[in-house]
């Protein structure tokens, strides 16, 4: 994922994420995920409204590992 710098494209704000493949804007989306078979609900991801690529931020990635290995203790 490439952030956007002041003097990329104007329609952005700075420090926005794009997609590589788009240089668009991504938007934050929830949904529901499913891993090793736990269903995990409102799990938020960036999108590409463009090409529709979905991506976790290290930050999205280590809240879907925690819910995961709580969900595994129950």
């Amino acid at each position: 994922m490439e952030r956007n710098s002041s003097k990329k494209s104007a329609g952005t704000k700075a420090g926005a994420l794009l997609c590589p493949v788009c240089c668009v804007e991504y938007v934050e989306v929830e949904f529901d995920f499913e891993v090793d078979g736990i269903v995990l609900h409102n799990v938020r991801a960036l999108k590409c409204p463009s090409c529709q690529e979905e991506r976790f931020t290290p930050e999205q990635t280590t809240a879907i590992e925690k819910r995961v290995s709580d969900a595994t203790r129950q």
